[in-house]
């Protein structure tokens, strides 16, 4: 009897489930999986976005604190909100199949840096009328120029935030009195088996509260949250990264994630094209209204900011769903700054100065502008393979 004819069914079973839960996925592999949700999303109701969600999360907590009065929809029926919530809800599901759940604490210092790197990234996500994903991953696959801008910021920023990092590891010591405050039950043996059933039970009550949506006639509000739990299972399972795509090539000069974004967005930007020129989405959904001014400035804030605290927009919900406390300030930073300087910008009158819509196709050809985008990740491409080899744009420490 052969090794394979051996092989038990539950077994078999049991090695399927530690590829998935036992080890990481390679990150092209969350680069094509993220980019082809987002395209799901886009022909759904709209892409992928994250930072509005959060914006709502403060409008919501000013209200409720009678600071403010605004006109809002409640987070529980917000989609991006919802979206938001499924992605901490996945990301908390797949850690915990994969054993690897834990409350994170972080030495004072660094939660500093998480509530610091907040409130920069809601500020620049206020400037370039969205974060990582909606200004630029899903604003540049809808050829969005505003999401070239933001691109451009992001680099500039996360090159920044290195050099402050830089400065904090030579001169200011923030760990030596540090003590991890993970607790004896996060490590027994009954956690760790019981974890994979606890993530299950997360699964099906994800499952149930979108029927229960559907309940309520808010389906599509139900859909969004299964949309967000498939994001945060990915991303968690990945480790992707936007803010290793951005800074790791200065830091180490490994160009691995930065290749996976690159892959994610050459997919998307096919798969939203496919669903523009065809007329299944309107040419000028998803097109930024912040170029360029407000997508490029607002991108040099927003990458420091997510390089202070060692999450970009999405990269903050999915590990505050492992647990970490430092990207749980992060959020709640992002959160609150990012409705105060949306609501200044709005009532100063700077909000329609900050740029306009400009979408690609409206000066060159359809085919030219797929072609200039997918040109321009080339080049990106071919930077950090150089980079990779030469290591020329590794900053030295």
């Amino acid at each position: 009897m052969t090794e394979k004819a051996s092989k038990s069914f539950g077994g078999a079973l049991g090695e399927g489930y530690a590829k998935l839960f036992g080890r990481q996925w390679a990150a092209w592999v969350g680069g094509i999986l993220l980019a082809v949700v987002n395209i799901m999303l886009f022909a759904y109701e709209k892409p992928w976005s994250s930072a509005d969600g959060v914006r709502n999360w403060g409008d919501w907590a000013f209200n409720t604190l009678r600071l403010t009065d605004s006109t809002i929809i409640p987070p529980h029926l917000y989609s991006t909100s919802i979206l938001n919530f499924g992605v901490i809800a996945g990301a908390f599901a797949a850690a915990l199949l994969a054993g690897q759940f834990r409350i994170r604490g972080a030495p004072p210092f660094e939660l500093l840096k998480g509530l610091v790197g907040g409130i920069l990234m809601g500020i620049g996500a206020a400037m370039a009328f969205g974060c990582n994903i909606g200004g630029f991953f899903s604003s540049i696959s809808a050829l969005s120029m505003a999401g070239v801008a933001m691109m451009i910021g992001l680099m500039i920023g996360a090159y920044i935030g290195l050099r402050l990092l830089i400065l904090e590891v030579n001169h200011i010591d923030t760990t030596s009195s540090y003590k991890s405050a993970t607790s004896g039950k996060d490590k027994s043996s009954l956690w760790l088996k019981a974890q994979p059933i606890a993530g299950v039970l997360v699964l099906l009550a994800g499952l149930a509260l979108a029927f229960v949506y559907d309940d309520f006639d808010y389906s599509t509000r139900g859909g969004f949250l299964l949309f967000g739990l498939a994001l945060g299972i990915f991303m968690q399972r990945s480790r992707f990264c936007f803010v290793r795509a951005f800074r790791e090539p200065f830091l180490t000069g490994d160009g691995e994630m930065t290749k996976a974004v690159i892959l994610a967005v050459v997919i998307s930007v096919i798969g939203f094209s496919i669903l523009k020129w065809t007329d299944l989405r309107d040419w000028d959904a998803f097109v930024s209204s912040g170029f360029w001014f407000g997508s490029l400035v607002g991108g040099i804030i927003f990458g420091v900011g997510m390089s202070l605290s060692g999450g970009c927009a999405t990269g903050c919900l999915w590990r505050a769903g492992e647990g970490q406390i430092k990207l749980w300030i992060a959020l709640f930073a992002f959160a609150v700054s990012g409705s105060w300087f949306r609501a200044w910008l709005e009532e100063s009158g700077w909000l329609m100065k900050l740029g306009e819509p400009v979408f690609l196709p409206d000066f060159v050809s359809w085919k030219m502008a797929i072609f200039l985008v997918i040109g321009l990740m080339s080049v990106w491409y071919l930077l950090v393979v150089w980079n990779e080899v030469k290591r020329k744009l590794v900053v030295a420490w």
